[in-house]
């Protein structure tokens, strides 16, 4: 007769370090079960409810060829039916390929377990979308209390990572749409982000979809934006005295001559537009010798 499984809860379901190929892999004690397809229902916890048959066509063929070399984890409901906690992928190719029984792990566990290890299961994901993976670590820091490090660690992520996926959620939802959409990249939301001023984010968003900027066009339009350009002084007007003198000068030179000043200290501006036009002013200033610069 076969031991019974060791523990219960979410210890028993999941050792915290193990990777996400042998989560549902036997532990000591579990005993395989073959159970009726047919007698398996979905979790109704499962975050992430749609499975496209582009998604399942690669473990279609594994199973095909292998059969199903893990086996489900599943509790069984009242109704007498079995709820998957672990393996829905598995369970629905081995639909598709028609087995009426694939093997499966029984255990006991509550909501919250199950809840928590579909979350970390589907975080561990590589086909997930950034903004799924952001919203996978943000319901395991709000519903279940972890903080960034202990979810690191759970996903088999570094800490930064899981920090800057997280930051997608600060977003706009304008643009958390182009990110959905994949609009945007992923490196243009991060760049995004370096925006404090929201109406500034979802507007540089739609330029980098209209306009087709790369993530280094976008950084460079961000620096323009938090950083622009000082405004050219202005000029305050010549008093009518300057005009005068600047306007007898001009005529007297052949050319235009500006006269700024502010109280006893000032600056006579005289314009040339060529090296002959430089020397006829010298000439006329009583300038005979002059460097001859080529």
């Amino acid at each position: 007769m076969a031991k019974p499984a060791l523990g219960k809860g979410f210890d028993a379901l999941i050792n915290q370090n193990l990777s996400r190929e042998s989560l549902a892999a036997p532990q000591a004690g579990d005993v395989v079960h073959q159970l009726s397809h047919a007698a398996i229902i979905p979790s109704s916890l499962q975050p992430r409810a749609i499975f496209t048959p582009e998604q399942l066509a690669e473990l279609v063929d594994s199973i095909k060829e292998h059969g199903i070399i893990q086996p489900l984890i599943v509790r069984k409901t009242q109704s007498g039916k079995y709820e998957l906690i672990a393996g829905e992928r598995r369970w629905r190719a081995s639909g598709i390929l028609g087995l009426s029984t694939v093997p499966a792990i029984i255990r006991e566990a509550s909501d919250k377990d199950v809840l928590e290890l579909a979350l970390i299961e589907n975080l561990q994901r590589e086909n997930l979308s950034p903004l799924e993976e952001a919203a996978g670590y943000m319901r395991l820091k709000t519903e279940f209390r972890m903080k960034q490090g202990d979810i690191a660690k759970r996903v088999g992520k570094s800490r930064a990572a899981v920090a800057n996926s997280m930051r997608l959620l600060d977003l706009p939802q304008p643009v958390q749409d182009m990110l959905g959409n994949t609009f945007i990249s992923v490196g243009h939301a991060k760049v995004l982000l370096s925006l404090k001023n929201k109406d500034q984010q979802i507007q540089l968003g739609r330029d980098i979809v209209n306009k087709g900027y790369t993530v280094r066009q976008t950084e460079k339009a961000i620096q323009k934006m938090l950083n622009p350009p000082e405004p050219a002084p202005v000029k305050k007007p010549s008093s009518p005295q300057y005009k005068k003198i600047s306007s007898i000068l001009a005529k007297q030179f052949g050319t235009p001559v500006n006269i700024s000043g502010q109280g006893s200290r000032g600056a006579i501006e005289i314009t040339f537009s060529s090296k002959a036009e430089f020397i006829r002013i010298l000439e006329l200033l009583g300038q005979d010798e002059w460097p001859d610069s080529k």
